[in-house]
């Protein structure tokens, strides 16, 4: 089930919650995005589809036993974007029965662990394990006074909501005066507890870790997101390219040798980071103009666009090599795409039905 306002909805911690009219306007627009990571068998949440688009992706690329959920088969596992007391609500509302969800206790555990802090638990993990140095964590500031020291020691500070996501619940020292900075982090610190703080890097690429955990110990690797941000940190695109390249983009900025390593220490460590947690996790990194690794931006626990476009690369021609743009207010469908025993070999393609807010698109690029 795609819910994008999940981590919103972690922030609310109420089942009542009630996203701004654009986290709705993009669930809506999304709510098809989970037909690219299905497998045969596997049925997706859906409010309204167009069967004519459904049907002529599905016969396109060979999509074959997926379908919208019928509201009544408990035999399924359910597994939305994100847990949260307001998505458990919305699986409830989709007809998914209440016995078979988590229930308030567990929700609550994985509210601490999306929590922002355990994105430091994890650098501490990794940090012994890397024949190099990596970024310095961020800290949690619990009052004005420890923002202002931290201010005092870092020429340029980025502050995040404990729960927030996609550019939301972010601010820059070095897009305000230092008083409107310091209000803005105390009403953070009033509506959350507290806030954090990291200094601000020369960014050269984002990237993130792709992960299942199992609950049990085991935290599997799936790949690697390659991704692009608005200035203020919002989410634009991914690349949508076989892993062999993604990992040599990465490299490049990076140095070889250092994303296995990384790979390697977060597969050993996650499952202790996190424990209990069983479904989707990804790991925001970054990579300074210096080579400078932060491999610990923020932590997932939840579905994300990488996962998406790592299940649409399965349907990208092998010699081709695709952008997943998210396009606010399209002004027309996507023009057009050259599809090849069901594999996306040129053009652009919507993967979703088209509509006025917003549109998911894969642009090839060869």
């Amino acid at each position: 089930m795609y819910y994008p306002e999940n981590d919103l909805a972690l922030a609310a911690g109420t089942a009542s919650y009630t996203p701004p009219p654009a986290a709705r306007a993009l669930h809506r627009a999304g709510e098809a995005l989970p037909l690219w990571m299905a497998r045969p068998g596997d049925r997706f949440v859906c409010s309204g589809l167009s069967e004519q688009w459904y049907t002529d992706i599905c016969g396109s690329f060979g999509i074959e036993d997926v379908d919208v959920y019928d509201h009544s088969d408990a035999s399924l596992q359910p597994s939305p974007w994100g847990w949260s007391l307001a998505s458990r609500r919305a699986l409830e509302s989709a007809g998914y029965p209440a016995a078979g969800l988590p229930d308030d206790a567990a929700i609550a555990r994985l509210r601490e662990l999306s929590h922002r802090r355990t994105a430091i638990t994890f650098r501490q993990s990794i940090a012994p394990l890397l024949p190099f140095g990596i970024a310095e964590a961020a800290e949690e500031a619990l009052d004005s006074g420890s923002v202002e020291r931290y201010l005092a020691r870092h020429p340029a500070v980025i502050a995040k909501a404990p729960w927030s996501c996609s550019g939301r619940g972010i601010v820059r020292s070095g897009s305000m005066p230092v008083e409107a900075f310091l209000q803005q982090c105390a009403g953070i610190i009033r509506r959350q507890g507290s806030v954090m703080l990291e200094p601000e890097h020369d960014k050269a690429l984002d990237f993130a870790l792709l992960f299942e955990c199992d609950g049990c110990g085991l935290a599997a690797f799936r790949g690697i997101s390659v991704f692009a941000t608005t200035p203020r940190g919002g989410y634009t695109s991914n690349v949508v390219a076989p892993q062999p390249q993604l990992h040599a983009i990465v490299d490049a900025a990076a140095g070889p040798g250092r994303l296995d390593a990384i790979i390697a220490a977060a597969t050993a460590t996650l499952p202790a980071v996190v424990p209990g947690y069983r479904g989707p996790l990804g790991i925001d990194m970054l990579v300074t103009a210096s080579g400078l690794i932060d491999a610990s931006v923020e932590l997932n626990l939840r579905y994300t666009m990488g996962f998406v476009a790592l299940g649409f690369s399965r349907y990208l021609a092998p010699e081709a090599r695709a952008s997943l743009d998210v396009v606010p207010s399209p002004q027309a469908p996507a023009a057009g795409a050259t599809i090849t025993n069901g594999l996306l070999a040129a053009g652009e393609l919507d993967l979703t039905p088209p509509g006025k807010d917003f549109a998911f698109r894969a642009r090839v690029h060869l």
